[in-house]
């Protein structure tokens, strides 16, 4: 989708843009592309950023399409910005640039531009996903639980436009098939006839474009064969690893803590942890800055309706267990737990009415930025959880101490991916996500989390 995004953008800017831009007072094609270039980079971030690109978001042509005049918005609005405040330092003597009504016919034109890029695209992707042009043809050895789970997880709707899961038995790898209940065994339609049929021969008469392993017992599994398919070109993966890719989390029902300490992944360079923390404190600096008056402000209606300390301190855990003091805007009562420490609930009658625009909006999250400039937390990373909360889960969730390998996070992979969790089962999903970003770890991995909150703010998701 962002490969058609980007080339319906260029296509589009470039033919009518290009036409029309000696009409918008523009004096040479140079200004022109000087224009046009950083416009078209800015419209993708954004799409990207409001999740314009996301598997959950494209099954829905309506959902879809409704965030696409979102991130044009953005744009339109930092590009009117780059217009009259940027390129009119470039060009002192051009007074298009000094204008604010040209300025904003040339951000309209684009914009309505885009938005018409935008539309054909997705109806082009549409197209296309119906005539199965993007579907893949997975050929999954095992019909037990493992493959009954890896069926059930694929016919989601996020995943069953694009795979098409043929399952063969393990024993066509010469493992004898594993003993489960009919719960727990493929659905037969999805089963194909192997008869006397080799591994290979199966793979090159089905068009196959990947095999995965998801064998229940992997004693005795023909390795060579395996091979042999992978020589051929077809690429071989391990269940646990398909899981990850696809999922983008690691799932801790079929964790084998082999497959976490061999497979790639929990790199950390001295370089990498430089960068990070050079990445946390110069964009905390910028962050502050631009959001001084709103937070003047929210201060302000939080003493307003309530009184009392305007900010709350509460203890929580970072990296290798250690604990740190946590700034938040005070969006409860102040007696909101006199009865003991407890997660917040859907509607929780202990926040108050400004606090609930606080945490709808994230604003109650600012403060937090000098808890990174301190160094108790990143930008990104995992949650950071109460000691009282984090202990109890410890022995509840297996691997949960893993997660304070990095610093806690403002945001993260899981925020960015699971709704706000208030119970032990929503912390070990939460989890899986956050051992996907330890595992994964990237500079620029961090870059697009932030960008993706921004979706999380417009549409206030996971707040409680």
């Amino acid at each position: 989708m962002a490969i058609l995004d980007l080339a319906a953008l260029l296509l589009a800017q470039s033919l009518i843009f290009g036409e029309v831009h000696e009409r918008l007072q523009l004096a040479s094609p140079l200004q022109a592309v000087a224009v046009l270039v950083p416009y078209i980079l800015v419209n993708m971030l954004f799409l990207y950023a409001v999740g314009c690109f996301r598997q959950d978001t494209l099954i829905n042509p309506i959902g879809s399409m409704s965030r696409v005049p979102v991130a044009l918005i953005f744009s339109g609005g930092l590009q009117f910005f780059y217009l009259h405040y940027g390129l009119a330092g470039l060009y002192v003597h051009e007074p298009v640039f000094l204008s604010i009504s040209a300025c904003a016919i040339i951000v309209l034109t684009m914009t309505g531009i885009s938005f018409g890029a935008a539309s054909a695209s997705r109806m082009s992707f549409y197209f296309m996903i119906r005539r199965h042009w993007f579907r893949r043809r997975i050929l999954v050895i095992g019909t037990g639980q493992r493959g009954a789970y890896l069926q059930s997880l694929m016919n989601q709707a996020t995943h069953k436009a694009v795979s098409n899961l043929m399952f063969v038995p393990q024993s066509v790898l010469g493992i004898a098939d594993s003993i489960s209940s009919p719960a727990e065994t493929v659905s037969g339609a999805a089963v194909i006839a192997v008869g006397n049929k080799s591994i290979e021969d199966l793979a090159e008469e089905l068009g196959v474009d990947e095999i995965v392993v998801a064998a229940d017992e992997r004693r005795g599994l023909s390795i060579k064969r395996l091979l042999a398919c992978k020589a051929a070109g077809i690429p071989v993966t391990e269940f646990a690893s398909f899981i990850e890719r696809e999922t983008g989390r690691v799932d801790l029902r079929w964790l084998e803590l082999s497959w976490l300490v061999y497979s790639n992944g929990f790199q950390r360079r001295a370089l990498d942890v430089a960068m990070k923390r050079v990445f946390d404190v110069s964009f905390s600096l910028i962050i502050l800055t631009v959001t001084f008056p709103v937070l003047l402000a929210a201060m302000a209606a939080v003493y307003l309706e309530s009184g009392g300390p305007v900010f709350y301190r509460q203890e929580r855990v970072t990296s290798f267990g250690r604990a740190f003091r946590l700034i938040k805007l005070r969006s409860m009562r102040q007696d909101a737990e006199k009865g003991g420490p407890q997660w917040a609930n859907v509607n929780d009658s202990r926040v108050t009415q400004v606090g609930a625009f606080l945490r709808k909006s994230r604003i109650d999250e600012i403060p937090q930025l000098f808890n990174v400039i301190l160094g108790d937390m990143s930008l990104v990373g995992p949650r950071p959880e109460r000691p009282v909360f984090t202990a109890q889960l410890s022995k509840d969730i297996s691997l949960y101490d893993l997660r304070h390998s990095v610093r806690a996070g403002l945001t993260g992979w899981a925020q960015i991916n699971y709704p706000y969790g208030a119970s032990v089962e929503d912390s070990r999903k939460k989890l899986e996500y956050d051992l996907y970003y330890i595992k994964n770890y990237s500079i620029i991995r961090d870059a697009l989390i932030l960008l993706q909150t921004l979706r999380v703010v417009i549409w206030t998701q996971g707040a409680r």
